[in-house]
């Protein structure tokens, strides 16, 4: 039997297309599992208040954390901080805590503080901001940077780009209702 040309170029650009479809519907269209990622390296950090006193983030340990990557020079970080300011006030009686910590000069942070109202604790620090930021998933350095902890000190959810209030009372709402036993 002969095989001609043109009929095994069609077949491997058939199996191609299967093989790039079947590829596109893997990662875009099937739900991916959820991994348990932990926030350990968060509660080991010892970060700078604007002020310069140090920090330690195991103060924030069994609260669910609303973690908020930011710099002066940001607009989109600048842009959610109200949000963040009514979240956090809204939410703080119920184990809840905001933490803005600015991958920036300490200098810039004081003098943008005290032009604009900010309700939640900041913390300062470029290096280890950026590599905090990195260790809890944010491999593509982008800023604004949002992640949220359950009490537990498991990662529920990321979140790159700008933070809306509606986005955070939606993953919050599950990890606020009581857990229920059988």
């Amino acid at each position: 039997m002969k095989i001609n040309k043109t009929s095994v170029h069609l077949a491997i650009y058939v199996l191609a297309i299967i093989f790039l479809g079947f590829s596109i519907f893997r990662i875009f269209l099937m739900p991916s599992e959820k991994t348990s990622a932990s926030a350990a390296p968060l509660f080991t950090s010892i970060i700078n208040d604007p002020e310069g006193k140090p920090q330690n983030l195991k103060q924030f340990e069994n609260k669910i954390i609303v973690l908020n990557f930011w710099a002066t020079w940001c607009e989109p970080c600048r842009e959610e901080m109200p949000e963040l300011s009514s979240f956090y006030t809204e939410n703080k009686s119920k184990n809840v805590v905001v933490v803005g910590i600015a991958i920036d000069e300490a200098k810039a942070v004081k003098s943008y503080l005290k032009k604009t109202k900010v309700i939640y604790p900041i913390l300062v620090d470029e290096d280890k901001g950026v590599i905090l930021s990195k260790n809890l998933g944010n491999n593509e350095g982008i800023l604004p940077y949002t992640v949220i902890i359950n009490s537990k000190g498991i990662i529920e959810k990321t979140i790159l780009g700008r933070v809306h209030k509606d986005q955070l009372d939606a993953t919050l709402k599950p990890l606020l209702q009581p857990s229920k036993s059988l």
